[in-house]
């Protein structure tokens, strides 16, 4: 069973490339689609404190898309 099971349909709409830019609606996809306090088209101005660190570690590429993925994917414990 996925975790992160939107996270893990919307992957192929992620940018692959390292390089790229990350649009906030990609991050979205990221940090957010799987969160249960987020409601899609509700207060979506508003940023938590994880989806701004997960912006800048992303955008800073401290952090890349497919390492979330693959890390996301590898997760099969508790």
């Amino acid at each position: 069973m996925d975790r992160f099971p939107k996270l893990c349909a919307a992957a192929h709409l992620l940018p692959s490339d390292p390089a790229a830019d990350l649009a906030d609606a990609d991050i979205v996809r990221i940090a957010c689609s799987d969160c249960p306090f987020y409601k899609e088209g509700e207060d979506e101005e508003l940023e938590c404190g994880a989806f701004k660190l997960l912006r800048h570690l992303l955008r800073r590429r401290v952090v890349t898309v497919a390492q979330i993925l693959e890390a996301v994917r590898a997760d099969d414990g508790p």
